[in-house]
């Protein structure tokens, strides 16, 4: 909900001439080539393990079709695969089995909610209440859902039922700064990030969506020791460092920024974004073949502009 965790300064592809960039024969995309390859090689074989055990809850189900757990599995295991319509079927069988299978009606919820039926996800979590008044995370869940559809002000109000029930989880807490973000109130959302850190210090992505504040406020270095702290946490976290390397090149600090961005790329090369702000850098050093180079990757792994 409302995840930012990162922010780029966007090239203009036909302003810059960049259409049709050919990467072809540069060492760089023989190194990214090879880094893609092993992500793709990774995730095939994440997806047919996936496929084995489909098959074998498919055929608990043929010797015990009342079995809600595997009905259950069959549904995560679906939605994991992003057949949608699949993973729905599931939860729903497991609900009819289980009418109070509450991890089944939450996941069912947040799968509608993923395909914007978001007055189904809503009813769906109303249901989970009814069985559990005190389950604080289907009064977040439903606070997520008006907070996309736009209505803050029940966002809110259901977010703070939530905290009512669990007043020391830093998630709500998250979620809140969230809706007072997209409502300007800056300080309360700056309060909110703050609670979530003391609560939880090791809260990267709240150490980060502090930063973007505070970059948006023109409050740079505060932005930039908040993007350090969650490089701290988590060395591979991405998107801090790509967030720091744009902080660098609104400072004019480009040569700073070339550094911090190879090395988002390094940790991931499949990140759109470092890719993106690392042409920005480049551009404004004047080095414009591989600015190009870089908003062509970009390109290609956002699946074009």
């Amino acid at each position: 909900m409302g995840k930012r965790i990162c922010f780029i300064f966007m090239l203009s592809l036909v302003a810059l001439g960049f259409m049709g960039i050919n990467i072809a024969n540069s060492e760089e995309k023989e190194h990214f080539d090879g880094e893609y390859d092993k992500h793709i090689e990774k995730h095939t074989h994440e997806m047919k393990e996936d496929d084995k055990k489909i098959l074998h809850y498919n055929r608990e189900i043929e010797s015990n079709p009342d079995n809600a757990d595997a009905h259950f599995n069959l549904g995560i295991l679906y939605a994991k695969k992003r057949r949608h319509h699949d993973a729905v079927v599931a939860y729903q069988k497991a609900i009819r089995i289980k009418p109070d299978f509450i991890q089944a009606r939450t996941n069912l919820s947040l799968l509608y909610a993923e395909q914007e039926q978001y007055n189904e996800s809503i009813e769906e979590l109303r249901k989970v209440i009814e069985i559990e008044p005190k389950n604080a995370e289907a009064y977040r869940n439903i606070g997520h859902a008006y907070f996309r559809m736009g209505f803050l002000e029940k966002a809110l109000a259901e977010l703070q039922a939530a905290l009512d029930i669990a007043p020391d989880s830093a998630e709500i807490h998250y979620s809140l700064e969230n809706v007072y973000y997209s409502m300007g109130a800056y300080d309360k959302a700056i309060s909110e990030l703050k609670k979530s850190i003391e609560l939880d210090p090791n809260f990267k992505q709240a150490y980060n969506n502090l930063g973007f504040i505070y970059y948006e406020l023109g409050m740079h270095d505060q932005a930039i020791t908040e993007f350090q702290k969650v490089i701290e946490i988590d060395s591979k976290f991405v998107e801090a460092y790509s967030n720091i390397g744009m902080v660098y090149c609104e400072k004019g600090m480009f040569d700073e920024a070339i550094t911090i961005l190879l090395k988002a790329i390094e940790i991931n090369p499949t990140f759109p974004d470092a890719h993106n702000n690392l042409g920005y850098a480049y551009w404004n050093k004047g080095i414009k073949d591989k600015a190009m180079r870089e908003v062509s990757i970009f390109k290609q792994l956002s699946g074009g502009i």
